[in-house]
């Protein structure tokens, strides 16, 4: 291996790692935020139908 190969390896492992540990976060709050959102779509659909009738 020529030299600086380990510190390239250990430098790019830091940077996935620095990277992941913001957007994972953001991720599963966009999840949480979709789910709930679908929710209440639910709900506007139920009332509107209890409205129509």
């Amino acid at each position: 291996m020529s030299p600086g190969t380990i510190d390239f390896i250990i430098l790019s492992l830091l940077f996935v790692s620095l990277q992941a540990w913001w957007i994972i976060p953001l991720i599963n709050k966009n999840n949480k935020m979709n789910g709930k959102g679908k929710e209440l779509r639910e709900e506007i659909k139920q009332l509107e139908k209890l409205y129509r009738k």
